[in-house]
Formats: C-alpha cells, structure tokens, sequence
C-alpha cells in the first residue's frame, strides 16, 4: 500500500515538472505591493540612511522586453519634510513624476528555469532620471520560485550617480537647506521584485 501510494506521488511530481510552463510563455506584470526599491543615502560622509520608493509598475514581455517605472512622489525617507524637499528640488515630481527603466533582456538565459532554480546576470539598463537617460549596470539574482512568479533581486547594490543626471546642484541645494557638510552624490539603489504572469 505504501509503495502505491508513493509511485502514485512520485509520478505526480513528474507530470507537475513536465507541465511546467517555460518562463518564455506570456508575459509577465510586476507585482507592485509585493516589490521594493531602496536608496541608501550617506550624509556627512559616514552617516547613512536608507529611503525607499512605494510605488511600482512593470512588465517584462515574452520576447524579453522589460520595463519599470517608479513613481517618483511614492519615494519616502520617514521624514516628511525631508520628503517634500526631495519631491520639489531633487526629483521635481511635477515636471518628472516617473523614473523609467528599460531593458532588452535574452529569453534563452530563462527558458530552462524550472522552478527553485536561479541564476545571477548583469542587467543592463536605460535609466531616464530627470529627462536625462544613462546606463547603468545592476548585478541581479534571477529565481523562479512558481509556476508563474519570478523573482529577481539584486545582487550587488546598482549605483546612481546623480552627477550624471545633471542633478549635481539638486543635491547641493539640498544638503545646504538641511545644513549638511555634504551629500554623497553616488547612491546604492537595491531591488526586491516579484513578477507574475498573466
């Protein structure tokens, strides 16, 4: 009775993994409310503080095309007036309200994923920050971890440079409004991101 019962699950299992719809099928929606994005800011040289945005957008499609966007009025430093001033000098909400993201990924990296499986790459992507688009590398560790749920967190930290987006003098105005020796103008960003598919 016990060994029918375990060929009977066992046999289940292996139908289940043939199923397994590849990664490639479909496309794919970011899960917003179950997604993150961090910012680690360092004030004075030594003291950091972490940030995050709370609102999220995305897809990737089948052929590999990726998109993110990030509300830039959602990014809350537990600070309220912090907030504000972040949202007016530095990212000026009204005339930018959206970071966007952009990347051409290869979907034969993914097609074999099964599920618990991972494995790390390097994204390369477009950052449109402030009207200024830039490449910027993000080390990512890519898990299938569903039938329909990717995950893919970072690695290593992302770095912006907020130099590059011409917003040198934002962050000079702010440190100098807060009474700060300084701003870092170099700041890790990490992601935590969850797709589903459609």
């Amino acid at each position: 009775m016990f060994k029918g019962v375990t060929a009977i699950l066992f046999a289940a299992v292996l139908v289940a993994c043939a199923a397994e719809t590849p990664v490639t099928v479909g496309t794919w929606q970011l899960d917003g409310e179950a997604s993150d994005i961090t910012v680690i800011s360092i004030k004075n040289g030594d003291v950091a503080e972490v940030s995050r945005f709370e609102s999220l957008s995305g897809s990737v499609s089948a052929s590999g095309e990726a998109r993110l966007s990030i509300n830039a009025d959602s990014f809350e430093s537990y600070v309220d007036i912090r907030n504000q001033r972040l949202r007016d000098i530095f990212f000026e909400v009204t005339q930018f309200p959206a970071i966007q993201l952009t990347a051409n990924l290869d979907p034969t990296m993914f097609e074999a994923l099964s599920i618990g499986d991972n494995l790390e790459t390097e994204l390369q992507l477009a950052v449109n920050l402030h009207g200024e688009v830039r490449t910027v590398y993000a080390p990512v560790r890519v898990i299938r971890n569903g039938a329909d749920s990717m995950l893919v967190i970072s690695s290593e930290a992302a770095l912006i440079d907020t130099r590059e987006f011409g917003l040198d003098e934002a962050v000079d105005a702010l440190a100098a409004i807060a009474g700060l020796n300084g701003i870092t103008p170099v700041f890790p960003v990490n992601a935590y991101l969850v797709f589903e598919r459609d």
